[in-house]
C-alpha cells in the first residue's frame, strides 16, 4: 500500500466542476488517535517485515564469487608455512653454526685406505670344557681323581686333594670355573701358574691341582674334571651354588712345560678363573702360541713373556702387567685397575691386514711401551699397525719405537684420556699426521733433535710442519720431504691424542 504525500493529494485534486461533488474532508496535521490507517514508518516497517517473512516477492541477488582455493585450505597452507619455517630456525641454524665451526677447525685428509675393525674376540670355541655341562663328566669318572685326600691341623680342620697328571704339550688347552661375580667372591679364591719346568730333567708336561675345601661336604661337592688327549687338555672346575659366606674353597693350578728341544705346539690356550691370580712365566722359546686368551673377572694377571699370532687378556677391578708380542692382534682390558704392558707388535707387509693393538682401562693410569716392526720394502701402502688406548681417569703414558731391525712403519694411533693427563712419544721414524685435542688443559707438540735417514729416498730431509698451533690443539704433519701436499695421498700413518681437563703432550723424538 502506497500513502501519498500531502501535496501530492493537493496537487492531485480533480478541477472544479458544476455538478455536485462529495469532498473528504481535509486531513489534520497530526494524525488521529482512533485513526484506522497507520503513518508512513508504521507502514514501510509492516511492509518489510511481510518480504522478510512470507513474502511471495523474489529479490535478485548477484551469485556469491568463487574462491580459486577454499578459505580451509589457505588456513591450512598458512599453518604448514609456519611451521616449517620454525623448523628450519629450530633445527637448521645448529646444523649451520656446526658446519661453519667444523669447516673452521677441522684438519682431514684424504685417505686411500679403509680401516678393517676386527670383531670382538670370543673363547668359547677355545674351552676343550664345557662348565655348563657337569653331568657328561660325572658319567665318565673323569671328575675328582684325587691322588691323595688329607687334612690340616687348622680352625676348620680343612680338607685337601691332590692330582697329578701328564699332558700333551700340544693341541688345545682350556683351564676354566664355573664361579660368579659377586656370589663366589670371598669364597673362591687361587692361583694359576703356568711356566717352564725348573728340572731340566723332566720331559713330560704336567698339570698339578690342589683343592681346599673349609669341610668335608663342600670338598665332595665340589668337582674337578679333566679332559685329556693327544692334541687336547682341558681342565674345568665345578663350584656348588649354595656356598654360605662361612664356606671356603682354595686352588692352586701349576702347569709346566718341559725344557726340551721341541717346540710345543700350542693352537689355543685359554683360561676363565674368576677370583684367581693367573702368573705366567717366560715362554719363549719353548712354548709356540698361536692363540691366547686369559679371562676371569677379579683375576689379577701377570705375564713374564707370550708370544702369539693373537693375545687377549681381559679382567676387571684387579691390575694387568706382563710382557706380549703379537703378529695379528693385542687386548688387554681391564677396569678400575691399572695396566702396565710391554708389547711387541710385528705386521708382514705381504699381508693384507694390519696388527691391532688394543689397551683400554677406567679410573686408574695405563701405560703401554710398544716396540714395532715390519720389514717393509717399500713406503707402505697400508697402515701396518692400528692402535687404540684409552682411559677415562688416571695417567695415560704410551711409547712408541721401532725394533732396530726395522724400517719406518706406517701406523694409525688414538689416544684418549677424558679426565686424566696424556703423554704420548714416538721415535724419529714417524711420519704421517699427528692432532692433540685438550678442552681446559695446554695442548703440545715436541720434536727432538735426534736424526734420522728415510730409508726409501735418503735424499728427503725431515720435516716438522705444524699447520695449527694454539693453547688446546695442535695439528700438523711430520715426515720425510719438504712438506706433505706433494704426497697428500700417500698420507697413512696418524696418530691422534685427546684429553678433556689435564694436559696433553705428544713428543717426536726427531
Amino acid at each position: 500500500m502506497i500513502i501519498q504525500d500531502e501535496d501530492d493529494l493537493l496537487n492531485s485534486k480533480d478541477p472544479p466542476v458544476t455538478t455536485p461533488a462529495l469532498r473528504y474532508p481535509e486531513r489534520a496535521a497530526g494524525r488521529r488517535t482512533f485513526s484506522p490507517l497507520p503513518d508512513y514508518e508504521t507502514s514501510q516497517a509492516l511492509a518489510f517485515n511481510d518480504l522478510n517473512n512470507d513474502s511471495l516477492v523474489t529479490f535478485y541477488k548477484r551469485p556469491p564469487k568463487r574462491r580459486f582455493v577454499d578459505s580451509r585450505s589457505w588456513r591450512a597452507g598458512i599453518a604448514a608455512l609456519g611451521m616449517y619455517i620454525i623448523l628450519s630456525i629450530v633445527i637448521g641454524i645448529p646444523l649451520i653454526v656446526k658446519t661453519s665451526q667444523e669447516n673452521a677447525k677441522s684438519f682431514s685428509y684424504t685417505s686411500n685406505y679403509a680401516v678393517p675393525w676386527l670383531e670382538k674376540i670370543t673363547t668359547t670355541t677355545h674351552y676343550v670344557t664345557n662348565i655348563n655341562n657337569l653331568s657328561t663328566y660325572l658319567a665318565n669318572g673323569s671328575c675328582n681323581g684325587w691322588a691323595t685326600i688329607g687334612k690340616l691341623d687348622d680352625a676348620q680342620h680343612s680338607t685337601v686333594g691332590q692330582l697329578l697328571n701328564t699332558v700333551s704339550p700340544d693341541g688345545r688347552f682350556s683351564i676354566t670355573s664355573n664361579a660368579s661375580y659377586p656370589s663366589s667372591m670371598n669364597i673362591v679364591l687361587g692361583d694359576l701358574f703356568v711356566g717352564i719346568n725348573p728340572n731340566i730333567s723332566v720331559t713330560d708336561t704336567t698339570i698339578s691341582v690342589q683343592m681346599q675345601a673349609s669341610n668335608d661336604d663342600l670338598f665332595d661337592q665340589t668337582q674337578v674334571c679333566s679332559a685329556l688327549s693327544n692334541d687336547a687338555t682341558g681342565l674345568a672346575i665345578y663350584i656348588p651354588d649354595n656356598m654360605s659366606f662361612n664356606d671356603q674353597l682354595l686352588f692352586n693350578i701349576t702347569l709346566l712345560y718341559p725344557q726340551t728341544s721341541i717346540t710345543a705346539q700350542v693352537d689355543s690356550f685359554a683360561t676363565y678363573l674368576p677370583f684367581f691370580t693367573q702368573t705366567f712365566g717366560n715362554l719363549g722359546g719353548y712354548v709356540n702360541f698361536k692363540k691366547v686368551y686369559i679371562e676371569g673377572p677379579v683375576s689379577r694377571i701377570f705375564v713374564g713373556s707370550i708370544e702369539a699370532s693373537e693375545i687377549l687378556v681381559e679382567t676387571s677391578l684387579e691390575p694387568i702387567f706382563g710382557q706380549f708380542a703379537a703378529s695379528r692382534s693385542l687386548t688387554v682390558s681391564t677396569i678400575q685397575a691399572p695396566i702396565n704392558v710391554n708389547a711387541s707388535l710385528f705386521n708382514d707387509p705381504d699381508s693384507k691386514f694390519p696388527t691391532y693393538l688394543e689397551v683400554n682401562t677406567g679410573n686408574s693410569n695405563l701405560t703401554a711401551n710398544v716396540t714395532l716392526n715390519a720389514p717393509n720394502r717399500s713406503p707402505p701402502e697400508r697402515p701396518n699397525f692400528i692402535a687404540n688406548i684409552r682411559t677415562f681417569y688416571g695417567q695415560a703414558t704410551a711409547s712408541f719405537v721401532h725394533d732396530p731391525t726395522s724400517p719406518p712403519t706406517a701406523i694409525k694411533l688414538r689416544l684418549e684420556n677424558d679426565l686424566g693427563p696424556v703423554d704420548a712419544m714416538f721415535d724419529q721414524y714417524f711420519q704421517g699426521l699427528f692432532q692433540v685435542n685438550t678442552k681446559l688443559g695446554t695442548a703440545s707438540v715436541i720434536q727432538g733433535n735426534t736424526s734420522s735417514l728415510y730409508p726409501f729416498d735418503a735424499t728427503l730431509a725431515r720435516s716438522f710442519l705444524p699447520n695449527y698451533v694454539s693453547d688446546t690443539r695442535t695439528y700438523g704433519w711430520i715426515g720425510w720431504g719438504p712438506d706433505s701436499g706433494g704426497i697428500l695421498q700417500e698420507q697413512i700413518g696418524e696418530v691422534v691424542v685427546e684429553t678433556s681437563i689435564a694436559n696433553c703432550t705428544l713428543f717426536f723424538d726427531g
